[in-house]
């Protein structure tokens, strides 16, 4: 079947031709053109035909009876957001019609020309205001039929009882609840056909009696009716129903005794009512009803002990009293029961043979009753804002298995206590819904195979973690009433030594660092009390980041011996990520190391070639330094094989680090681990091992969109943390120095320091300060042709900051750069600025200023100052009007002013509507031998 999308854009050139092989057409035009009439000479064979149209009001296009005049031959309609009006519409026009949907219909007492065409067999009409008159025939061949009642329809009159109709919806519509006022029910027949019904009328609606009429058997029937009055007879002669559901609201009368006198077969009742007296002779005695939902305020069932439901299998209960739950023993076969409300739980509660499943919400009591706790059968129990003091002994319960426990609030205070957990003997998951304040000790009381839940995530993962290993009771419970008080890893204090084993051999790393520093800290006591050298004997717990053939070679030369037993013979125990068997470490007697202690050794006693001084001398080092500065991966191999061979050096660190999170080779990631191990200090080590990388953050992404250094300023900022303001300074710079951006990231930072002065010098060039450069957006600006700029000077912050991850992109100017540098000229072109940076003012005395490519709209006063300003740049700015500060520039030689005023992107610089700034005469005068550029 040949589709077809028609819209405002295509509508024009598509109504030139005639289109025979378009059986589908999907409608999305906002003008009223073109007619019903040329739609159906270029679309002559249309066979389904839908509207979807998200325009003003206004412009909304009628679906009237010209429409089905001119398209007679359509077998689906679906009318989306336009209105439908059915007057004057002629059955012969619909006569082949299977499925109509309308999402607005004006005058629903037409709707009868749809109730006697025998191939439709779906439709759903939203019907706004009015009547609802709708009459079937016998010739109807409807299936499914959907009268959604919108602003306030008046009444219904509806005979269906001549179709052979199988489902039908009528009522409110649902989450919209549009129809304010009560509907007068003047007539409803339903078919004997039917065999769903959902009927959903919440404004007092006068409900027909005998409204299911002689159909005997149903599988669903849902009726939300608000406040109404039932009729005795409400559901007729049916005897047998699948699911049925009665929602009431407000305070009702009550139900009618004879209700549902006549049902022989009910698989699932629910009753959802707010303040409706009922008895439970309502139900009749055996009736073998499965499930059973019913709210209601409490105590209003009158005789509810008497209820007789011997097949019941799932039972819901909202509005019983603690005196009227003794009837659930005459229904034995009771698997999952759902309590609320209960104000004491009683003493009496039956003993439920084949109960497994037990839920109690907002109820209160003393502890769980006798016979729930001797139960063997239940496997499940929760609790939701209920108050029990205790839980009790659940030694009986050996089939339990999960326990959810749900306070009031989700406060620890509101639980029960927990000792009692700990007697069930089968136990294997405990949810306890709650944010810990402080640690329960009876947690620790479960047995260890029994999954424990609470929050936080983190200290409920400590937990479990703990609980595993082979640390005393007392020993877990002083570290985890410690946790519970931690909310950052930064908050963690002093921890034993048995804390930062136990995590470090679970391999979990949220007090990474801590474990870094702990053993840094470790490494050098033992560095004094035992240094590592020619006679140690070291055993390597965990992975070290050092090659095992590197160690043995460093072994042979040094003298130290590597052992492959921790025995007696063991002097230093090198300790590496995920080390096993910590609980064995006698560290009253083992020095512990890490690869710093190593490579400071190794360096001292056994240097390699490079990191001898007359390599430096040589110019070797230097030699290596460039090849990790190319550009070229190739390059970055052969230096490391060499590194390897030679050693490392400390101002190979920063090279080597910029490499390892921007390659994407993760095989030459591993080997520069490896030669970086142990290297530099303990920001240094956790950056090194943690799983930051950089090599994805640049070029387009999914959509075409240049993503520039944003994602990678934005990455970097969110690890000053964990690595130290001085280590991503330093990336951020040799990011630069290989890329041509990133140091945005030094740029905007505030404070002033050695290291950004430092860096922010070298963009000194001559005289002038070449603030653009170390911005870095020329690189998106260059890569791209004139559309491309044309559209950066329309919105370059749009453009230049993708996302927002650069924020404000405010980049304050150094007052200390023009004391200890020569600047005569400032290029602040090309960098996001909407205001002048500040600092500016301690560059008064420049005699050149660029802020081309800026999304300035206005200057400050303060320009005036800028008395030896010789030459100004505000091309491809966004200004409105003529700067009036420039009048007090008398001393101006030069003033660039091409396309100083904001583009529009479709139109264009050759649009007339764009208008580029004109220079006042004051100006002209008051500069005479100014060289003006202009549009």
């Amino acid at each position: 079947m040949s589709h077809f999308e028609l819209d405002d854009f295509n509508a024009e050139e598509c109504l030139e031709k005639v289109h025979a092989s378009v059986l589908s057409l999907e409608y999305d035009c906002c003008d009223e053109r073109p007619s019903w009439a040329e739609l159906a000479k270029a679309f002559p064979n249309l066979k389904e035909f839908s509207f979807s149209y998200f325009g003003s009001d206004s412009k909304k296009r009628r679906i009237e009876t010209e429409f089905f005049r001119r398209f007679p031959d359509l077998t689906r309609l679906k009318v989306d957001e336009l209105t439908v009006d059915l007057t004057g519409v002629e059955p012969e026009h619909l006569n082949h019609l299977t499925s109509v949907n309308f999402d607005k219909c004006i005058n629903g007492q037409y709707l009868s020309v749809f109730g006697n065409l025998p191939v439709l067999e779906t439709l759903e009409v939203k019907v706004s205001g009015g009547d609802v008159v709708f009459k079937t025939g016998t010739e109807s061949g409807l299936k499914n039929l959907k009268l959604q009642l919108i602003n306030n329809v008046r009444s219904i009159d509806c005979d269906l009882a001549a179709s052979s109709l199988a489902k039908l919806e009528l009522g409110e519509s649902g989450y919209q609840n549009d129809n304010q006022g009560a509907v007068d029910i003047k007539a409803l027949s339903l078919p004997a056909t039917l065999n769903e019904l959902k009927l959903a009328l919440t404004h007092e609606p006068n409900l027909p009696d005998n409204l299911l009429g002689d159909n005997p058997e149903l599988e669903l029937v849902h009726m939300t009716l608000g406040n109404a009055t039932l009729p005795p007879k409400l559901l007729g002669d049916v005897q047998s129903i699948d699911k049925l559901t009665i929602a009431l609201r407000g305070e009702t009368p009550p139900l009618p005794e004879t209700l549902f006198a006549n049902l022989k077969r009910v698989d699932d009742l629910k009753l959802e009512l707010e303040y409706t007296p009922c008895s439970a002779a309502l139900l009749p005695a055996g009736l073998p009803l499965k499930v059973f939902h019913y709210r209601n305020a409490s105590g209003l069932m009158t005789d509810a002990n008497e209820l007789r439901l011997p097949e019941l299998d799932e039972a819901w209960l909202d509005g019983f009293d603690d005196e009227q739950l003794a009837w659930l023993e005459h229904s034995p076969k009771i698997t999952y029961l759902n309590i609320a409300g209960i104000k004491e739980m009683p003493d009496d509660f039956p003993f439920l043979p084949a109960l497994e499943y037990f839920i109690l919400r907002s109820c209160r009591g003393q502890s769980l009753p006798a016979s729930i706790r001797s139960n063997p059968f239940v496997t499940h129990y929760s609790h939701w804002g209920v108050q029990l003091e205790k839980l009790g002994d659940l030694s009986a319960m050996t089939g339990l298995k999960n326990v959810r426990l749900v306070p009031g609030e989700h406060t620890q205070n509101k639980l029960p206590e927990l000792d009692d957990l700990a007697s069930a003997p089968a136990l294997k998951e405990v949810e306890l819904r709650v944010s810990m304040e402080s640690f329960e000790p009876a947690l620790l009381k479960l047995p260890i195979a029994a999954q424990i839940e609470f929050y936080p995530e983190t200290l409920a993962k400590e937990f479990q973690i703990l609980r595993t290993s082979r640390l005393s009771e007392d020993q877990m419970l002083e570290l985890l009433t410690i946790l519970a008080n931690v909310n950052k890893p930064a908050q963690l204090p002093t921890m034993p030594a048995a804390f930062h084993l136990t995590m470090m051999e679970a391999k979990y790393n949220r007090f990474k660092a801590q474990h870094k520093s702990w053993l840094r800290e470790q490494a050098k006591v033992s560095e004094l009390q035992q240094p590592f050298g020619a006679g140690s004997c070291l055993f390597i717990a965990g992975r070290s980041g050092i090659k095992t053939t590197e160690l043995k070679v460093k072994a042979a030369e040094i003298g130290f011996r590597i052992s492959k037993k921790l025995d007696n013979s063991v002097t230093h125990l090198l300790l590496g990520s995920c080390p096993k068997q910590t609980a064995d470490y006698d560290l009253t007697s083992l020095k512990l190391i890490d690869d710093t202690v190593l490579q400071q050794c190794f360096t001292t006693q056994a240097p390699k070639f490079l990191q001898q001084d007359q390599a430096s001398a040589g110019g070797m080092t230097d030699s290596v330094l460039a090849m990790l500065a190319s550009p070229d991966e190739g390059c970055h191999k052969v230096a490391v094989e060499m590194l390897a061979q030679g050693g490392v050096t400390a101002e190979m660190h920063i090279p080597l680090f910029l490499i390892l999170k921007t390659t994407a080779d993760n095989a030459f990631r591993k080997e520069i681990k490896h030669l970086l191990a142990g290297q530099g200090d303990e920001a240094f080590q956790l950056a090194v091992s943690d799983r930051i990388l950089f090599h994805n953050v640049r070029g387009l992404d999914q959509y075409g969109s240049h993503r520039g250094q944003c994602v990678m300023v934005d990455k970097l900022k969110k690890q000053r943390k964990k690595w130290g303001e001085a280590l991503c300074t330093a990336f951020a710079k040799a990011y630069y120095d290989r890329f041509g951006d990133g140091l945005m990231y030094v740029l905007m930072q505030k404070e002033q320091t050695p290291e950004r002065l430092a860096i922010l010098s070298e963009l000194v060039e001559d005289d002038c300060l070449n603030w653009r450069r170390g911005a870095g957006f020329d690189l998106v600006l260059q890569d791209g042709d004139e559309k491309e700029r044309l559209k950066l000077h329309w919105h370059p912050r749009y453009k230049m900051n993708y996302d927002e991850l650069l924020g404000a992109a405010k980049t304050p100017l150094p007052a200390e750069l023009p004391l200890r540098e020569s600047i005569r000229k400032l290029n602040l072109g090309n960098c996001l600025l909407s205001t002048l940076p500040t600092g500016i003012d301690h560059y008064q005395h420049i005699s050149e200023l660029s802020l081309s490519f800026n999304p300035l709209e206005t200057l400050p006063t303060s320009l005036a100052n800028f008395t030896q300003l010789e030459s100004l740049d505000l091309s491809y700015c966004h200004f409105r009007e003529f700067p009036k500060v420039l009048l007090k520039l008398s001393n101006l030689k030069r003033l660039d002013l091409r396309r100083a005023c904001r583009v529009d992107y479709d139109s264009g610089y050759d649009d007339p509507s764009y208008r580029s700034l004109t220079v006042p005469d004051a100006f002209r005068a008051l500069n005479p031998d100014c060289e003006i550029l202009e549009d």
